[in-house]
Order: C-alpha cells, then structure tokens, then sequence
C-alpha cells in the first residue's frame, strides 16, 4: 500500500502536470453576467473590499483553499503559500491534517504557516471518514493547538474515496462524528466538499447538525476522479475511474441551492480560476471565495512573486467589477441582485 505522505505527493504532481479539468461540465459562471453601471456615482480609490473573517481583517474575500501538508516538500510548499497569504492580507487553509496524525514528525509543515503568516486565519483540514474511524477529539485539538489554526474545515470525499486505490469509502456516522466535533472543539467547523459539490439536501443536514459554514466546492474545476485515474494501476479500475470524469454539481448550482439556506456563511471554489468568477461568486451571495489549483500552477512555475501578482489580478478584478456595478463596499455587491443577472436560457 502506499504510504500516506507519497499519495499527497502523487496527487500534488498531478495536479500539476496533468490535464485534470473537466471536460464537459463546466462551473456554471459562464450563465451569469454582471449588469454594467456607466454612471456608477463613485470612485475606484473609494472602493473597499475588505472583509472580516474569523477575527481577523482581510483585504479582499480571497482565500488560498486546502493544498499541501505533511510529504516531504509540503513544508516549502506551506510556507510559500501562507507568507503570500500574509503580505496580500487573505486567508489560508492547510492541506488534509491526516498525515500528522499518522507521522506526528511531519508537524513541522504545517506549523510553518502560522510562522510565516501571524496576520491572517489558517484553515487546518481532516477527511469526513478519518472522523469515524481516528477521531479523539483530544488529540485532534493537541494537534491544532499546536499548529495554532483558527478553524477546522472537514472534507467530504466519497467518490475520491471509492475510486482511491487505497480509499475508504466508509461513510457510516460521518454525520454524528461531524456533530460530535462540532460540539467538543473550540473552533469553528467549516464542512467543503472536495470538487463534486454540496446538493440542498447535504446542506440541509448540516444546518440541523448545527454546521454554520459551508464551503462548496462544487465541478467544474479540478476532477479527483481524473487525478485518481492517473494513478490507478489496473485497467478495470482506470475504465470505472474514467465513468465519473464528468461526475458532480456545478460550482453555481451548489453554490445558489446553499445561499437560499438562512442562517447560513457560504465559501465559494470549484473552478473559480479567474477574477471575474471571483467577482461573480462574490456577487452572487458567498462570504468568501477559495482557489486551489490556479495557486499551486503559479506558485510551481513562477514562486511566491508569481503568486502575488495573480492575488492582485483577483484582488483587482473584483474591485473593478465592484466599481463597475456602482457598489463601494461588499455589503453592497454580495448577493445584490440587481447588478448579476442568470441569462441560462437565452
């Protein structure tokens, strides 16, 4: 079997070097439009963009969603991310905590964020069915304590987990391991998916479970099956991988179905590879927006510089698209229906 820390460097390279977009299904952005204002009534300069998010002030609703943690250049790869998180002033989420939990030594790269970025909220990030099968809430707060995080986001993966060569697709009292969390750690939980969305319904059972953010992370975007089918070695296995490449709810569909929940904090990603997706998920009613893949390309081929430069192509893009829409604050553009229009059907 393969240990852990080389499955995360697997999935990392693939990620990275192969083509593991979807294909047919896309995001959903493309069906909404923003309703230009040519007499806006306000100036660029003036725009604001900031927001508060877990105690802290961020510039812009920007976050770099779960990337890395644990294998051997996840330290690097952790420190780049988070000090770029910093020095834009937008929040970090870490990589699955799995592998500290299985090699307490690989702890080091995770606690490097913290190092690096003191300003901004960290993210740590644990799999819905390592829950039931390891979770002791004690030990899971050591570790994050230890990590110094803000808040812990549990991913939901049955299909990645069906697929995995080395899955365990063992859903049964993920919910009430879910709940229980929630009840005894002092921090916020945030549920994601992984890339094939959260339906209404999830989102329903999470609201009762008393589950207050959400992030979505629906298709359009990376496939988990195509990673997955890249490091399959049978065939038989590789030609069911490929059944699910299309496999999944679109980032707005997942997205609009939570937004109608009251109640309720929504983090958009899944695709959102660009500025003005950004902007429209924004726009369209989620607190804050999460990139992945865009991040960890740059990072590889042009480093930390190359980061901030595409940090500042979202950052900018959305307050352009704000001032072009006559809004001065997010207050006024997140979830304004009057300035994003769905033209699906035309």
């Amino acid at each position: 079997m393969v240990k852990i820390l080389d499955r995360k460097k697997e999935h990392l390279q693939i990620a990275n070097d192969k083509a593991v977009r979807f294909q047919e299904l896309t995001t959903g952005f493309e069906n909404f439009h923003f309703i230009h204002n040519a007499l806006p009534e306000i100036d660029l300069e003036n725009v604001d963009t900031r927001i508060k998010f877990l105690g802290f002030e961020l510039q812009s609703p920007l976050m770099i969603s779960a990337i890395s943690g644990g294998e051997e250049f996840g330290l690097e790869l952790n420190k780049d991310l988070a000090s770029v998180a910093n020095r834009a002033g937008i929040a970090f989420s870490l990589g699955s905590i799995r592998p500290v939990l299985e090699h307490p030594k690989c702890i080091a790269s995770y606690q490097i964020a913290r190092k690096v970025a003191p300003d901004i909220p960290i993210i740590a990030n644990i799999g819905g069915a390592q829950l039931v099968k390891s979770y002791k809430s004690q030990d899971l707060i050591r570790i994050l304590e230890k990590i110094d995080v803000n808040a812990i986001s549990v991913h939901l993966n049955p299909l990645q987990e069906a697929l995995q060569p080395e899955g365990e697709p063992h859903f049964s009292g993920v919910s009430k391991a879910i709940e229980i969390m929630r009840e005894t750690l002092p921090y916020p939980v945030i549920v994601k998916e992984v890339g094939f969305g959260l339906s209404g319904d999830v989102v329903r059972r999470l609201l009762k479970m008393g589950i207050q953010w959400v992030e979505v992370a629906g298709s359009g975007g990376t496939s988990w099956s195509r990673i997955e089918y890249h490091r399959i070695k049978e065939k038989d296995k590789k030609d069911i991988a490929a059944q699910f490449f299309e496999w999944g709810i679109r980032t707005t569909d997942s997205l609009t179905d939570a937004l109608r929940m009251k109640n309720l904090n929504v983090i958009a990603s899944g695709g959102i590879d660009n500025g003005l997706k950004f902007a429209k998920a924004i726009a369209l009613g989620a607190r804050l927006a999460g990139v992945a893949e865009s991040f960890l390309r740059v990072r590889n081929e042009s480093g930390p510089e190359g980061l901030l430069r595409l940090i500042n192509v979202f950052n900018e893009t959305l307050r352009i698209a704000m001032f072009c829409t006559g809004c001065r604050n997010l207050n006024e553009f997140r979830g304004n229906k009057s300035i994003i229009s769905c033209r699906k059907n035309q």
